[in-house]
C-alpha cells in the first residue's frame, strides 16, 4: 500500500473510532479476547471471556478504588440476585443451620405458610436426607445445591422429628416463597405475627429485616394493628439490616415524619464531583404513627437502614439506641446488560442525611469523621461480638418459631447457648492459630434480662417508660 493511501486509511480508522465512541484501547480489548477465543491451548468459550473480562473491570473498583459495592451479576445468577432483592425464593420454605454442637442439619423454622410449615415441619427438627442424600458431613451450601436440583419435582426429606427417636419421610412440593421482611416478636397459635413485647405489651416492636419492594405494604399493615392495640410506643429495629430498595425505605419513613416550611428532604443523593443527583422528600399526607419510638441499630445496619434511622434521628422523632451503624452511603445503579449478558451493579453517588452530614464511611475514614449513624448519646449500648451472635440467635426464634414447640425449643436453646458461644470462640481461635485462654474454657454468660437477653432492647424499653 502507497504510504500515502496508508496515513488515508489510518486518519478513517482512528476518525471512524472517535466518532463511534468506541477508543483504540476498546479495540485492542475486543481484540485479545477474539484471539484468546481462537488461539488458547484450553478453549474458553466467548461467554466466558466476556464475563471474566466483566468481573475482572469491577474488581479493580473493589480492591484498587475501595468500592466494594459494585458488582457483575453474571446472567446465570440474576433469577437469584433479583429473588434476594425481592425477598423470595422458589423452594419449600425451611431456614437451617449447622448445629456448632452436635453438628447435625438443624431445622430453625419453617417460614409462615410456606409448604414445609403447611406439612407440618416444625423448629428443632433435624434434617438427615435431602433428595436420599444424607446431610451428615456436608456443608450449608451443599446442602443449598441439593434443595435446588430436580426443580420440577417435590423434594424428599427424612426429618428427626423435635423431641422424638424416630425418623420420618416428608415429600415436600416447591413452590414460590415470599419470605416476610418485617417480623414481631413472637407468633401465637393462630400462625399470626405479634407486634408487641411479650413482657411489656403498651410497647410496639417490630424488626425490618431488609428493604424489599413489599415492605412498605408489610410496615403500613403493622402499624394499623398498632394503632388498633393502643400501644403507648414504639421500638423498630433495624440491627443486622443490610439496607434494599431507597425509594421503599423513603416511603416507610413517611410513615412517621412530617415535613415542615424549614425541613422535608428524607435523603439526597451527589455524584463524585458534590453536584446533587435525586433528593427524596416528604409527602404532606403520608404520616400515619405518631407514637413516642426508639430505634435500634448496630454495625450492620446499612444503607436503606442507615437512611431511616438518619432521617428518624436527624427529625428528632426517635432515639436512637445500640452502636454505630455501618456506614455503607453508596447508590447502586443496575444497569441490564443486553443479550442476557447479565447485569451491572454500579456505584454512582453517594448518600447524604437531612442535617447534610455524609452516611457513606470511606476507605480511609476515621472514628472521628462524620459518617454513619451513631446512637443518641443516652443510647449508646455496647455489647461483645458474641453476645450480640446471642442476642441474634434469639431474636431470631422468637420471632419466627411457629407455636406448636415454641417454648420448649427456646428453653433447650437456651440450655445449650453458653456451651453453643463458646465452642465458636474456641473454634475462631483455632481457625486462626491463636493460643484459647482458661476465660474461653469458661462457660459463656448472657447479659440482659430474660427472655430476650438483649441490653440494647433493654435500654430501649428504659427509655420509652419514661414517655
Amino acid at each position: 500500500m502507497p504510504q500515502l493511501n496508508f496515513y488515508v486509511f489510518l486518519i478513517a480508522v482512528v476518525l471512524y473510532l472517535f466518532c463511534s465512541g468506541i477508543t483504540m484501547r476498546d479495540r485492542v480489548l475486543i481484540d485479545s479476547l477474539h484471539q484468546i477465543e481462537k488461539d488458547a491451548l484450553v478453549q474458553p468459550t466467548s461467554k466466558m471471556l466476556f464475563e471474566g473480562a466483566m468481573t475482572g473491570m469491577i474488581q479493580e473498583l473493589n480492591y484498587s478504588l475501595g468500592d466494594p459495592f459494585s458488582a457483575y451479576i453474571p446472567f446465570s445468577e440474576q433469577k437469584e440476585y433479583e429473588e434476594n432483592l425481592d425477598n423470595r425464593f422458589d423452594g419449600i420454605g425451611i431456614v437451617y443451620r449447622e448445629n456448632p454442637i452436635g453438628k447435625e442439619s438443624e431445622i430453625i423454622y419453617p417460614i409462615l405458610n410456606s409448604p414445609a410449615h403447611k406439612i407440618g415441619i416444625k423448629s428443632g427438627d433435624k434434617l438427615l436426607r435431602v433428595n436420599n442424600k444424607e446431610t451428615k458431613g456436608l456443608t450449608f451450601h451443599e446442602i443449598s445445591e441439593l434443595f435446588k436440583s430436580n426443580p420440577k419435582q417435590k423434594i424428599e426429606l427424612l426429618i428427626l422429628p423435635y423431641g422424638n427417636s424416630e425418623s420420618v419421610h416428608f415429600s415436600v412440593p416447591r413452590a414460590p416463597i415470599f419470605r416476610d421482611s418485617v417480623e414481631g416478636d413472637w407468633i401465637d397459635a393462630q400462625g399470626n405475627r405479634i407486634f408487641y413485647l411479650e413482657d411489656n405489651p403498651e410497647i410496639a416492636y417490630f424488626r425490618i429485616t431488609s428493604f424489599s419492594n413489599r415492605t412498605a405494604m408489610e410496615v403500613r399493615t403493622v402499624l394499623e394493628q398498632i394503632s388498633k392495640n393502643n400501644t403507648a410506643s414504639l421500638i423498630l429495629d433495624l440491627r443486622d439490616n443490610p439496607g434494599g430498595f431507597v425509594d421503599i425505605c423513603v416511603e416507610i419513613a413517611g410513615f412517621f415524619l412530617q415535613p415542615t416550611p424549614e425541613q422535608d428532604i428524607i435523603v439526597s443523593t451527589r455524584f463524585h464531583d458534590g453536584t446533587t443527583k435525586t433528593v427524596y422528600r416528604l409527602d404532606q399526607q403520608t404520616q400515619i404513627c405518631h407514637n413516642p419510638m426508639v430505634v435500634l441499630i448496630d454495625n450492620e445496619s446499612a444503607s436503606a437502614a442507615e437512611i431511616l434511622s438518619a432521617a428518624l434521628q436527624d427529625y428528632g422523632r426517635a432515639t436512637v439506641v445500640g452502636v454505630r451503624s455501618f456506614g455503607k452511603g453508596t447508590v447502586q445503579e443496575i444497569v441490564q446488560l443486553p443479550l442476557n449478558s447479565g447485569t451491572i451493579q454500579l456505584t454512582d453517588a453517594s448518600y447524604w442525611r437531612p442535617s447534610n452530614r455524609n452516611i457513606h464511611r470511606h476507605q480511609d475514614a476515621q472514628e472521628s469523621d462524620s459518617w454513619g449513624v451513631t446512637p443518641n448519646p443516652e443510647g449508646l449500648v455496647s455489647i461483645s461480638d458474641l453476645q450480640r451472635y446471642a442476642t441474634l440467635q434469639i431474636r431470631e426464634r422468637r420471632s419466627n418459631c411457629v407455636a406448636e414447640n415454641r417454648q420448649h425449643f427456646l428453653d433447650d436453646f437456651l440450655l445449650q447457648l453458653p456451651n453453643e458461644v463458646r465452642e465458636l470462640q474456641i473454634s475462631k481461635k483455632k481457625m486462626l492459630n491463636e493460643t484459647t485462654s482458661e476465660e474461653d474454657e469458661q462457660p459463656f454468660v448472657l447479659q440482659g434480662k430474660p427472655p430476650y437477653y438483649d441490653p440494647q432492647l433493654d435500654k430501649a424499653v428504659e427509655i420509652l417508660k419514661r414517655y
